[in-house]
């Protein structure tokens, strides 16, 4: 999440323009190292184990150090070593911009200082209590009515994207009271004390792009396959949002069956939230209007 969130300052303050972060988070694809192969290379743990690990994620709302701790694959002092390196290499995206050009290494050290700064003044007993207070402010959640379902949703959906497309993403934008518009779109209805509606698509470069780093493979088209693999993405967020919410506030919910369209449109009331995002591979939407 710090990418995103150090990558929204630089854009919010002028230091980088759209164009820049983008180019930077692209070259950020083909360097960033993962939690799971940080362990593999030191030794920690086998292939199989970080793949089980993987697997499990798919089924609980949880970081990958937590499970592979639970597991008895890591302990908590090789997490600490692993996440260290893994926050050193955060720095690779001021590195990013500063090989294109775009900044100097004097802009990194004053933008970075004054980050930090800023964000120690965001109430959080953790870093990571202060990063999602971040991000639900960057998001515009706080002043909605239902706040609480808005902040429990889309910092669960940021952290699944992290987890199995990748943090190469930057929040291009939010907004409410809107008709939105997607080129393909997979969609699917939360029912039960709380219903909702979601769609998750975009342009049809980053509607196979989803489907691409969530299969694993490399598609070009918009099939059945593709628009599965969508809707399997979509049907993970929110059934993890569910287990969530059973376990967290003991309330039930249900999903209905995903659908996917071509040339959809959503209207997003002052009550809903669109936000788009910009990967590497194109241009994503989610939008989300709870009902009741």
């Amino acid at each position: 999440m710090y990418t995103q969130l150090f990558g929204h300052y630089l854009l919010n303050n002028g230091i980088i323009n759209s164009d820049e972060l983008h180019a930077a988070l692209t070259a950020l694809t083909r360097i960033k190292v993962k939690l799971g192969a940080a362990a593999i290379d030191a030794g920690y743990m086998t292939a199989a184990q970080v793949e089980e690990v993987h697997e499990l994620q798919h089924t609980m709302d949880k970081r990958f150090g937590d499970i592979a701790v639970e597991k008895g694959y890591l302990t908590e002092e090789q997490v600490q070593t692993l996440l260290t390196k893994q926050k050193n290499s955060n720095l690779v995206l001021g590195q990013a911009l500063i090989d294109f050009g775009f900044i100097t290494n004097t802009q990194l050290e004053e933008a970075l200082n004054d980050y930090k700064n800023k964000s120690s003044l965001i109430d959080g007993n953790t870093e990571e209590d202060r990063m999602e207070r971040e991000m639900i402010g960057i998001l515009g959640i706080s002043d909605m009515p239902d706040k609480e379902f808005y902040s429990e949703y889309m910092l669960l959906f940021i952290r699944n994207l992290i987890r199995f497309l990748g943090d190469d993403f930057s929040i291009s934008g939010v907004s409410r009271n809107v008709t939105v518009s997607m080129n393909y779109a997979c969609t699917q209805e939360i029912t039960g004390p709380i219903a909702a509606k979601v769609a998750v698509g975009g342009t049809e470069h980053g509607f196979i792009g989803i489907a691409s780093r969530y299969s694993g493979e490399e598609l070009h088209e918009t099939d059945g396959f593709t628009k599965a693999c969508v809707g399997e993405l979509l049907n993970l967020q929110n059934g993890l949002f569910a287990v969530n919410e059973s376990n967290t506030h003991n309330i039930e919910l249900d999903l209905k069956p995903q659908e996917s369209f071509e040339k959809y449109m959503m209207n997003i009331p002052e009550n809903g939230l669109c936000v788009e995002l910009s990967f590497s591979f194109g241009d994503i939407k989610i939008a989300v209007l709870k009902e009741n």
